[in-house]
């Protein structure tokens, strides 16, 4: 693997951008977009191409209501039957890697109810703000990106699940996330696309939803119409030192220079930071999603079959089921067995088109901290290192927030957030240390 290198003469005496970005994600991209509008010169350099990572093919959900830490109470006992179950929401397959041991150990300890609840309360008011940066988005004049602010429901098969989902709806409201409970009835007549036996949803009337991979892709746009230098494919694969601060990126063998330097590249921030001597405990959890044409009926609102994990997005061409996380490393394959879970689940639950026709399913690396919390804020022991990294299922919905976040660390402004639980010394170490 590669690593940092030192350099013995004089910097350079000229840099390529105030700061360089790396990952063109939705995170990154939206960094770019905060950082330039504060008059900074910006390159975002990424290994493949704008967004075709966990950014493409998501749910496309823009929802408060289920913005948390991926590490939740009850994980340790979930965390056994999962590990049995191939099938399951949230597989892990069974490994004595030391790394994987490690972090499943930091993640179970994290699953506090008092840990869990912070986390959520700061992820809820990052959410929260960048939903409404992304309604503020989408009035600009521009290509459309899909956005709808038209409520998510949560359907619920069970009281055991819908007690559950009404204590959790009842935290959340204290952080201004409105919702309705809404009966079999109601739920019935507002979304006749429900076929299965509920005892009810509950209806959180703020959330929203996009098509992610337009969403990126406007993005980008807004970054370049600012100034922002977008360069793909092209692998970051070291950085050149000296002292506690970088001075330029590896790329091939070119070298970008810049002041300050951003790793916002997901599920590989983990291997970028080791090139550093930077521990970061990041695992990627794999997860799926497959567009079915539209049928008769087209759900009014995203749905989120609870009971079942899966999710479902009414995009005007189709609808995008997703669902899953899978921890496998980065390995992005297709495991059909999991797709098809994922579709079957939709269909016990909705009226969706009969015969299935073949699908083209998508499989994207979400980033996972061992805490399930994200880092936006200076890495520890580096002067000019700043990451935005280890959002999980939480991408798109707080990348315009985490953006603002990091813009104020990065500038010294008042941040607009609390930075203590996103803070990246809680969970990242110099390896020296």
């Amino acid at each position: 693997m590669a690593s940092a290198r030192r350099t013995d003469g004089p910097g350079p005496a000229d840099r390529d951008s105030d700061v360089l970005i790396v990952g063109a994600g939705v995170v990154g991209l939206a960094a770019a977009i905060d950082l330039a509008g504060r008059g900074l010169s910006v390159t975002v350099v990424d290994r493949a191409t704008t967004g075709s990572g966990a950014s493409f093919g998501n749910a496309g959900w823009l929802t408060p209501s289920l913005a948390s830490p991926l590490a939740q109470p009850g994980s340790t006992r979930k965390a056994l039957k999962w590990m049995l179950d191939p099938e399951s929401p949230f597989y892990i397959k069974p490994s004595l890697d030391p790394a994987l041991l490690r972090w499943l150990l930091v993640f179970l300890r994290s699953s506090s109810r008092e840990r869990y609840e912070r986390g959520v309360r700061a992820m809820v008011e990052l959410c929260l703000w960048s939903v409404d940066a992304w309604e503020r988005e989408a009035s600009e004049s521009g290509e459309s990106f899909g956005f709808e602010r038209a409520g998510l429901l949560m359907l619920l098969e069970s009281e055991k699940s819908a007690d559950g989902a009404r204590a959790h709806a009842a935290f959340t409201e204290g952080s201004g996330v409105a919702w309705e409970w809404w009966d079999q009835a109601r739920v019935r007549a507002e979304e006749p696309i429900i076929r299965g036996e509920t005892v009810g949803g509950i209806f959180f009337p703020g959330d929203a939803h996009c098509e992610p991979h337009l969403a990126v892709r406007r993005l980008r746009a807004r970054a370049e119409s600012l100034g922002v230098r977008v360069v793909e494919h092209s692998e970051v694969t070291g950085f050149d030192t000296r002292g506690g601060s970088l001075e330029a990126a590896r790329v091939g063998e070119s070298r970008i220079c810049a002041k300050e330097f951003v790793i916002a590249s997901g599920a590989w921030a983990g291997r970028l930071g080791a090139t550093l001597g930077l521990r970061i405990p990041m695992r990627a959890a794999k997860g799926y999603s497959v567009v079915l044409p539209k049928g008769a009926i087209h759900p009014r609102r995203s749905i989120y079959l609870a009971d079942r994990k899966v999710a479902v997005t009414p995009h005007a061409q189709g609808l995008r089921l997703a669902g899953t996380l899978e921890l496998v490393g980065l390995d992005a394959s297709i495991n059909r067995r999991r797709v098809d879970a994922i579709v079957r689940g939709a269909g016990a639950m909705l009226s969706v088109v009969d015969p299935i026709p073949e699908l083209r399913p998508w499989a994207g690396l979400r980033p996972c901290l061992a805490d399930g919390m994200p880092a936006i804020g200076r890495a520890p022991g580096f002067g000019n290192l700043w990451l935005a990294i280890g959002h999980q299922m939480t991408g798109l919905k707080c990348a315009p927030g985490t953006a603002q976040l990091l813009g104020d660390l990065m500038t010294g402004a008042s941040p607009a957030f609390d930075p203590g639980l996103f803070d990246p010394a809680r969970c990242c170490r110099p390896a020296r240390v």
